[in-house]
């Protein structure tokens, strides 16, 4: 697919920084959560592993957008439905804070409501805009917005919520979604010149777009590890905090600085991996490679225990976080440069159904791991298997 002509007043740095900033809120807000999850669960007197619960709703609510309004792009445009994503992750924080623990499943699925919108959403901008020789690098650098939005909740949230409570750093995240969704309408009229009105607001089949990944084999491996790193990265981005607290004994400040090394190591590996995809040219080569060291820093995982010094403790979590986290704009370019022609935005959508059917399923089974064995060093050893799974597709994929 050519990279249509940037618009004339709308910069192509202006669109990459706006989904950016956007993507930055976005996860902050879908973060905070987990950053607060030992606040969070004695207020409510429940497990704090029990926050792998709230990412799985999130998906839940993810996938029925994805697979029932995947033409909303179309129809309406890739900015539009940007500030409608937005709009319902703000819903869903702010529902998530009314006093009961019944409307943090609520406000979840809202949050997948909005996550849904703007996944495909931003992919239809950056494929559109963005130059094909330097689409890993620009995918790659929107996709900081995840580890990014988890520095700002990591450092944020406990500071704020041991302040003045969890609830205000809930808030303070829905506030800075509704700033973005204001400087987003700056380039509206340009970035959605292309919508389709005769395009349809519910698929005739909501199957559809997954059944146009599955029935390509190199998209639907590319597809296959995206879904087995993304499960690895939110079990690894939801219980940072909650092991350090429960296993290293830190302060909720200490476990947030913790997953900043983490959400840095992310971004860290998102930029320089899709530079090197990018400059090799074999974006299967360079993940594998990726998966290798993940597989290896799972395993060693299994050994964590309260006596770890401090440096080992940083190491082990910086690698977690650089190869469970640098997959995500690699990922989405390739499956965009594997689909058919004329069918990005039905692959694009049915990739994110495959990614966040491992985000659905990663943090229970990372749960009930723990609920079983009562040790996270176990839970943190069963992401070994997602890494061996991506592995595999790669290496078929080479």
């Amino acid at each position: 697919m050519q990279a249509a002509p940037a618009p004339k007043d709308i910069p192509l740095p202006f669109l990459v920084g706006a989904l950016l900033g956007g993507h930055v809120m976005a996860s902050m807000a879908l973060l905070v959560l987990p950053a607060l999850a030992p606040e969070v669960a004695r207020e409510y007197g429940i497990d704090a592993s029990l926050i792998g619960y709230f990412i799985t709703l999130v998906c839940v609510g993810q996938l029925v957008t994805l697979m029932l309004f995947g033409n909303l792009t179309r129809r309406y445009g890739g900015c539009r439905i940007n500030q409608a994503g937005h709009g319902c992750v703000a819903l869903g924080m702010a529902l998530s804070t009314l006093p009961r623990p019944l409307f943090l499943g609520v406000g979840a699925i809202f949050v997948g409501f909005g996550y849904g919108l703007i996944g495909p959403s931003f992919s239809h901008l950056l494929m559109r805009f963005s130059p094909p020789q330097r689409r890993n690098f620009i995918f790659s650098l929107q996709q900081t917005g995840v580890p990014i939005g988890g520095i700002a909740a990591a450092l944020i949230a406990p500071a704020v919520a041991l302040a003045a409570g969890w609830r205000w750093a809930v808030l303070l995240s829905v506030a800075l979604l509704a700033c973005t969704i204001v400087l987003m309408q700056r380039g509206r009229a340009r970035w959605d010149d292309d919508r389709d009105s005769s395009a349809r607001v519910l698929a005739a089949h909501p199957l559809e777009n997954v059944l146009t990944v599955w029935r390509n084999a190199p998209l639907r491996r590319v597809a296959l590890a995206g879904s087995a790193f993304c499960w690895a990265q939110f079990c690894v981005g939801a219980y940072t905090v909650v092991v350090c607290v429960k296993v290293f004994d830190m302060s909720l400040l200490a476990a947030g600085a913790m997953l900043t090394v983490v959400q840095i190591s992310s971004a860290v590996g998102r930029v320089l991996v899709g530079w090197l995809c990018d400059a090799m040219r074999n974006t299967a080569r360079v993940l594998a490679y990726n998966a290798m060291v993940m597989l290896a820093a799972c395993i060693a995982s299994f050994w964590i225990a309260p006596g770890w010094p401090a440096p080992a403790i940083y190491v082990l979590w910086a690698l977690l976080g650089f190869t469970t986290g640098a997959w995500a704009g690699t990922v989405l370019a390739e499956a965009g440069r594997l689909a058919p022609h004329g069918t990005v935005n039905a692959a694009l959508s049915g990739l994110f159904v495959f990614i966040n059917g491992g985000k659905m399923l990663g943090p229970v089974v990372f749960a009930n791991v723990y609920w079983f064995t009562q040790s996270y060093g176990w839970a943190l050893a069963s992401l070994a298997l997602p890494a061996l799974f991506a592995l595999w597709c790669l290496h078929n994929e080479k």
